[in-house]
């Protein structure tokens, strides 16, 4: 085994639930640049599972993880290799009972401002969660990963980092390391095992000023999704 640089949570374009201005490939392109090894594109409330977009990747030495962002109960669940079944659950509930299979669950951006986002959620249904993600979207002085930070700790789960683009320019201010063979079961073997690492710096401020007006945009569509 060796340690592979992993971002096990990206956007793209073609989410069919959000509106991004770049495509798969271009995210794949400029994760390849940056030497990613391990890429999870994650649509919200789908599931990523490309073949030809898998050999386009692999072309540029990237694996590419299929992955669904999944809005339970109206928070954002993290799932790397999600089946079928388990990409369409709409509660905790429904999640529990279908068991992990083949896949591991992340608590994204658990403490981070707007609706979606698991905040109390988290610690109501731990016992779902294989890691707790260090999300890419802060700087010096406002870091809302430290509240996840503690959690992980308490409760001993791994934290992993990643970049949860939206936009580009891509950045790997904050990534995983993944002690795996580049294969999609090892690479979730892993994570559920700890074998990960963080590596993190905050981001400049002209990137996070773009990342969080995007997040405020999404975070008021958020709002507006949940009361229609």
């Amino acid at each position: 085994m060796t340690w592979l640089k992993a971002d096990l949570h990206a956007h793209c374009g073609d989410d069919p639930n959000e509106r991004i201005g770049y495509s798969a490939e271009m995210l794949i392109d400029a994760a390849a640049q940056l030497n990613v090894e391990v890429l999870a594109i994650a649509p919200h409330g789908a599931r990523m599972d490309n073949a030809r977009l898998a050999v386009y990747a692999a072309r540029r030495n990237v694996l590419l993880i299929p992955a669904a962002e999944l809005r339970l109960e109206g928070k954002h669940v993290l799932v790397l290799n999600p089946d079928e079944y388990q990409a369409r659950v709409r509660t905790f509930a429904e999640l529990r009972a279908a068991g992990r299979r083949g896949a591991a669950i992340i608590a994204p951006h658990p403490y981070y401002p707007g609706p979606v986002c698991l905040g109390r959620a988290l610690a109501e249904n731990i016992d779902l969660f294989d890691a707790v993600e260090y999300c890419s979207l802060y700087f010096r002085g406002l870091d809302p990963n430290r509240k996840a930070v503690r959690m992980a700790q308490k409760h001993r789960l791994p934290l992993v980092g990643t970049s949860d683009a939206h936009t580009l320019p891509y950045s790997d201010s904050t990534f995983t390391w993944v002690q795996s063979e580049s294969r999609v079961e090892e690479v979730i073997a892993a994570i559920r095992a700890g074998r990960v690492r963080l590596t993190t710096s905050p981001r400049p401020m002209a990137q996070a000023a773009r990342m969080l007006y995007f997040s405020a945009w999404q975070a008021v569509r958020g709002v507006i999704h949940c009361s229609d």
